[in-house]
């Protein structure tokens, strides 16, 4: 079997389940270097200990290996924590091996990185680091590290980031970075950072501190980015809902946009011909999410219903609607001229996806 040529092997391990390419790979020099390709091509790194020996087999053998990745996750599960094996304890040295191994993956494409001391956004700087990202996951503070390596990625679609240091500037990212990026989901602040992007999804989280800043943000967006067509909010406070839906309506996307959320509807319903009247002017909106956690008695299943169809009469395109009670999660959606309806639990806002549709 030696003696056959490497296109034979290639072939067999093109059919072989991803949890057989291991178990394939020892059994011969042949279908080793055949099967490596698939094995490397996506890593998750779930540990501190996984992080290290993943690393060490891309660095060997000349880092043969490493230009086969094209997906890497680094974070730390917390069912694998223990004294010896905790990522929130790795030291310098530790980093610095995951930094010389991304300086050999130039094929990489989609990197998620958690670091759960939120303090080494400077593996990402250095020069030898070729790749160029199509999608990126940093829990990183946005500091001068990360600015520097997103300024050099240029075919980047998706970002999610942490936020700034709270002791510390926020650094500006250059208007020409990030050219063709379409998906942000970071904090309110650091939305103001990529409005020289051409963002189609737009999910940015709002805390009690970064509250003053949420209209301006949107007013801005409102502004410039003229290609958006879904913008989640996490955390809006409830008074500052109706501006903030007044501030869309009059956007200049507002024509376009196919999904708005997460929106704490107040309670007091005369507030409501409000939210009626910006809605009359968004004439594409299909999904629309609203929060009613705050309410004293939460609306049961009919009493959402009479409110999906009294949003209807003033947006008669919304398709779905969502209504969020702390984790419980009510999803509405119109088939067949019926509403359907999906009640799932232990959701969280911040990590629901719908706003990526």
């Amino acid at each position: 079997m030696i003696q056959l040529p490497p296109e034979i092997f290639s072939a067999i391990v093109s059919y072989a389940a991803p949890r057989d390419l291991l178990t394939l790979s020892r059994t011969s020099r042949a279908f080793q270097r055949a099967a490596e390709p698939r094995i490397y091509e996506s890593m998750t790194l779930r540990d501190a200990q996984s992080i290290y020996l993943g690393c060490h087999a891309l660095l060997a053998r000349n880092a043969s290996r490493a230009p086969y990745v094209k997906r890497m996750v680094i974070y730390q599960d917390p069912r694998r924590v223990t004294a010896r094996n905790n990522l929130a304890a790795a030291p310098p040295q530790f980093w610095l091996a995951v930094q010389h191994a991304l300086t050999k993956t130039v094929n990489l494409e989609s990197l998620v990185v958690h670091d759960p001391t939120c303090a080494h956004s400077w593996i990402l700087d250095h020069e030898h680091i070729k790749f160029q990202l199509r999608e990126a996951t940093l829990r990183l503070p946005w500091d001068a590290h990360t600015v520097s390596f997103l300024q050099t990625q240029h075919k980047l679609l998706s970002l999610a980031v942490a936020d700034a240091r709270e002791d510390g500037p926020l650094y500006p990212l250059s208007p020409a970075a990030l050219p063709i990026l379409e998906t942000f989901n970071g904090p309110v602040l650091v939305v103001a950072e990529v409005l020289g992007s051409p963002l189609k999804r737009i999910q940015m989280t709002v805390e009690e501190e970064t509250t003053p800043f949420v209209t301006t943000i949107v007013a801005g967006l409102g502004k410039i980015m003229k290609t958006l067509r879904n913008l989640c909010i996490v955390g809006l406070p409830e008074d500052l809902v109706l501006e903030t839906l007044y501030l869309v309506s009059i956007s200049g996307f507002a024509s376009q946009l196919r999904y708005l959320g997460v929106l704490p509807l107040p309670v007091v319903m005369r507030e409501w011909h409000c939210i009626h009247r910006s809605l009359m002017k968004l004439p594409a909106l299909a999904i629309i999410e609203l929060d009613v956690t705050s309410w004293e008695t939460p609306p049961n299943e009919h009493f959402q219903r009479v409110i999906i169809i009294e949003l209807r009469t003033f947006c008669p395109t919304l398709q779905q609607v969502v209504f969020w009670i702390s984790v419980h999660r009510f999803h509405w959606y119109a088939r067949n001229g019926q509403w359907g309806l999906l009640h799932q639990t232990g959701r969280y806002q911040v990590h629901d996806n719908l706003w990526r549709s």
